[in-house]
């Protein structure tokens, strides 16, 4: 004769914890695809390896252990389906609700700064290009992927300031011949006929 104790149900598959756990935090959303067999063949391969591996004098882990190690191996494997095509959001969205760390991902950031700088010359789209390129040369070396789409850039505004007397002169109007300045007393006819 059967007792009742005959008929009490096993414990649950880990494919029907996982599945509880996912439609208990995500009603009405399936789950993505190949998300609950990835993830339990997954924890059956790191239960599996680790009963293996441990050394038969080795203590039984606490329950504290164990359940550091199920953490791990959860954001792992998450992470891990995250890198072969799961959504990073979902994969995101799950770590958040069982309280484990988000994801580390790569972000491109695109920030809008008014930035003042000061060059030399002698029109306001002579400046803008030089302020562009000055912008552009100290970022070469920055050591991270930082790059300026001067394409979209709006060129606010350019002013033009003092003279700079310390420039030299443009290399279409040097010559070989010397030429001497303004105010020393030789007229350009003078040189004209000296030369």
């Amino acid at each position: 004769m059967s007792t009742p104790e005959n008929h009490l149900p096993g414990p649950a598959s880990m494919e029907a914890v996982l599945r509880d756990a996912w439609d208990a935090f995500h009603p009405g959303h399936p789950a993505p695809l190949g998300w609950l067999t990835h993830t339990v063949a997954r924890l059956h391969d790191h239960f599996h390896t680790h009963q293996l591996v441990r050394p038969a004098t080795a203590a039984f882990p606490t329950v504290d252990e164990q359940f550091a190690a199920l953490r791990r191996r959860v954001w792992q494997t998450l992470r891990d389906a995250a890198a072969d095509g799961v959504d990073p959001d979902v994969a995101d969205n799950i770590l958040h609700t069982l309280e484990l760390p988000t994801l580390a991902r790569r972000w491109q950031v695109r920030l809008t700064l008014p930035v003042t700088i000061e060059v030399t010359a002698t029109s306001r789209d002579e400046a803008l290009e030089a302020a562009e390129e000055a912008i552009d040369a100290a970022l070469t070396n920055t050591g991270h992927d930082t790059y300026l789409d001067w394409h979209n850039a709006t060129r606010d505004d350019a002013t033009a300031g003092a003279v700079d007397t310390t420039t030299d002169t443009p290399a279409d109007l040097r010559s070989a011949i010397a030429v001497p300045e303004p105010g020393h007393g030789v007229s350009a006819q003078h040189h004209a006929s000296t030369t």
